[in-house]
């Protein structure tokens, strides 16, 4: 995503003030949530809905979150104010980057044929964690497509050691 996205200046201003308040982690956790909640067709309805006030959405999703710290009900708010909750998604996902940035850490999709055991999982994320310089934590995705072999995503970088990506580059090769 780049700078100039929607979400990018509240994504900043709430990292800033997590760390300033030592409350990174619960705005994670609260910030998940709310872009979970934010993906679905009843928060567009919620939002969308001419009848409710400002104060009863803030409500509603006050309630559904089962949190109503003050920062959080003035954030959300201040969204409301400038129509921009629909922009959760987006701004949790820049500031979890802001504290993967922060912490030295990124999260790796790893995509295997067939389940990885514990031991090998570990394994491929103290690698990946020595090739990236910071600290890898992976979660594994079965995906029979690969046919063999396995698939790493780490933010924009993709290693693909499958044999459907090695069956993929060498048709790309023989056409060329």
């Amino acid at each position: 995503m780049s700078n100039n996205s929607l979400g990018h200046p509240y994504a900043n201003a709430l990292f800033k003030l997590a760390k300033n308040t030592d409350t990174v982690d619960i705005w994670l956790g609260d910030l998940s949530n709310l872009a979970l909640i934010a993906q679905s067709k009843d928060f567009s309805d919620l939002v969308d809905n001419p009848k409710l006030s400002t104060k009863n959405i803030l409500k509603v999703l006050v309630d559904m979150l089962g949190s109503s710290r003050d920062s959080l009900v003035n954030f959300l708010a201040l969204l409301q104010e400038n129509g921009k909750l629909k922009c959760l998604p987006e701004i949790f996902k820049l500031f979890e980057q802001k504290v993967e940035e922060d912490r030295n850490t990124s999260k790796a999709v790893i995509e295997s044929a067939f389940a990885l055991s514990n031991s090998d999982q570990k394994k491929l994320e103290r690698l990946l964690s020595d090739r990236f310089g910071k600290t890898i934590t992976s979660t594994v995705k079965i995906n029979p497509d690969l046919i063999g072999g396995i698939k790493i995503m780490i933010n924009d970088t993709v290693i693909d050691s499958s044999i459907k990506g090695s069956l993929n580059n060498l048709a790309t090769k023989l056409i060329s």
